[in-house]
């Protein structure tokens, strides 16, 4: 989706500006609903590193960076 106003990446923590391509996520735990936004890199990096069971514990904010950063960064040059 292309966002309408500025998001911070729950997977890096970076800020990103109004009409960026993002990644929406709502998820039910424990009762409660949550929701958060990934910036493209993050959401590619999820898609190949990440399994069933790591998706299942759910992800920490900026952990996604900070796991592999190497990585990340080239991920995030391709984009």
């Amino acid at each position: 989706m292309i966002t309408r106003k500025s998001h911070q990446c729950h997977g890096c923590g970076h800020y990103y500006p109004a009409k960026t391509e993002m990644c929406y996520t709502t998820s039910v735990d424990g009762g409660g609903i949550g929701s958060y936004y990934c910036c493209k890199t993050c959401d590619e990096v999820i898609g190949e590193t990440y399994d069933y069971f790591d998706l299942q514990n759910g992800i920490g904010f900026g952990e996604v960076r900070d796991f592999d950063i190497p990585y990340w960064e080239s991920v995030n040059l391709e984009h």
